[in-house]
């Protein structure tokens, strides 16, 4: 059977996650329109944090139904994809849907939670089913990592125009319009693929083999990259509270909130080209060298942006700059290590656990964008936050301090953490990984393989 992918294959699945990031860029706003609905922060945080339990169960079983069950087209992931797609638009205009003017607050409470959980189900669907179609579109690994550089290019495009559009529609349509306009937006791009998207190596290829469920918790635990590149998502994306409090501190620390629209374009754009270089950058650099100089970047942007201070604005675009040039090196290639560490996974078990593997990294993703909205909220009721006063009212200027503190101070956390695990857990480099691949699919002996990589990583496993 023919594996290879074309440009409409590349271009059909980059534009579905840049419909889907133009929407998810709109959802991790909740935390804002908790706020302006008049939700005291303290308990906007709780209400965010509340629905993660069930996350925890929920992403983890869905990985292994995925795994486990057999359509009669004998696809994979199409079918879950397809319905999520749907699915993830009706159930954000629904959380969106909550009038401002209604009295009754456990009744927002309600229906905000009812909303986000069926938000979350919805893209607990779409989401790690699309992440693996690349192991299911082609056994060719170049062309695989051709595909993760159109989700991400795409993903990152998609958000640059969120970014851009929601302060100039939001302000004047409300929260509800805005949904409903990016909702409509987000599915017309995501049409083609669901229309032409193909599983090109079917579900019961070699390696796709069934396994139960203590099998799984045993991949899961002996696949130490996987955990480890869960983890840098995780840490990462929980302390980048700048898409969360993009609006609350263009409001309060930069005069008005069409500054937000600046400056998350000026962190963006970096990364939109960055997007194009990196394919060329990881064919001389090892992607883990690329990552470290990326947040060495954020680190000192950062910790550069407090120093400054909001009152001057032209050093801050600069720094932002080069935050966003940092940042994109992980962006991009932090989902690239979790494909790895299907390959590593594959070649220490001799499972391929594809459904599994990227229903935990949406797990991480939806984890992170959880907490970060319950820990900057939090951090904001810490400072005196006072959500009675409305949107365009501004805060006290203790309090504006501390936003500026907590929008800086918490990514510069974020990177150190992240520096620290890369050099001192995550020794999977890309020749292991091309090695690794080699054998899974059977271009190698086990011998020849386990020669190369043994020493470093182990036997193979059966």
């Amino acid at each position: 059977m023919d594996h290879r992918i074309g440009k409409r294959d590349r271009l059909y699945y980059g534009l579905w996650f840049l419909g889907e990031n133009i929407i998810w860029a709109y959802v991790i706003l909740a935390p804002t329109f908790l706020l302006d609905i008049g939700i005291d922060a303290t308990l906007a945080s709780a209400i965010l944090f509340g629905p993660k339990i069930w996350d925890a169960v929920n992403d983890t079983l869905f990985g292994f139904i995925v795994d486990k069950t057999r359509f009669r087209s004998r696809e994979k992931f199409m079918p879950w994809i397809k319905a999520g797609s749907i699915l993830i638009s009706l159930t954000v205009l629904f959380m969106y849907a909550i009038p401002y003017d209604l009295k009754n607050e456990k009744v927002k409470i309600v229906w905000f939670v009812l909303g986000y959980l069926l938000m979350d189900g919805a893209y607990t669907l779409m989401d790690a089913p699309m992440f693996a179609m690349p192991t299911v579109m082609s056994a060719d690994m170049q062309e695989r990592a051709s595909l993760i550089s159109a989700n991400r290019f795409c993903g990152i495009f998609g958000s640059i125009i969120a970014t851009v559009i929601i302060p100039m529609i939001r302000p004047k349509l409300g929260w509800f319009v805005t949904a409903l306009i990016l909702s409509v937006i987000s599915v017309l791009l995501m049409i083609p693929f669901l229309l032409k998207g193909k599983e090109r190596i079917l579900s019961d290829e070699k390696q796709d083999k069934g396994y139960t469920f203590s099998q799984m918790i045993s991949y899961v635990l002996h696949n130490r990259y996987l955990l480890i590149s869960l983890l840098l998502i995780f840490v990462q994306g929980v302390t980048s509270v700048e898409s969360v409090l993009s609006l609350i501190a263009a409001r309060n620390c930069l005069g008005g909130e069409s500054k937000a629209t600046l400056l998350t374009a000026i962190a963006l754009v970096p990364t939109f080209l960055m997007a194009l270089m990196v394919p060329k950058l990881t064919e001389k650099y090892d992607k883990t060298r690329l990552i470290l100089i990326g947040l060495i970047l954020s680190l000192f942007s950062s910790l550069a942006l407090f120093v400054t201070g909001y009152d001057h604005f032209y050093l801050i675009t600069f720094f932002m700059a080069i935050k966003g040039t940092g940042i994109s090196f992980f962006l991009i290639l932090s989902y690239i290590l979790t494909a790895d560490s299907v390959e590593y996974g594959t070649y220490k078990t001799g499972t391929r656990a594809n459904g599994i593997t990227f229903s935990l990294q949406a797990f991480a993703v939806k984890m992170k964008n959880a907490l970060i909205g319950s820990i900057s909220l939090f951090a904001l009721g810490l400072f005196g936050y006072d959500s009675s006063l409305g949107e365009s009212v501004r805060q006290s200027e203790s309090v504006v301090k501390g936003i500026w503190a907590v929008y800086n101070l918490m990514p510069a956390i974020g990177s150190i953490f992240c520096i620290v695990i890369l050099l001192c857990f995550y020794h999977l480099r890309d020749k292991d990984v091309d090695v690794m691949a080699k054998y899974n699919n059977g271009m190698i002996s086990k011998q020849e393989a386990e020669t190369r990589l043994a020493d470093k990583h182990g036997p193979a496993g059966e």
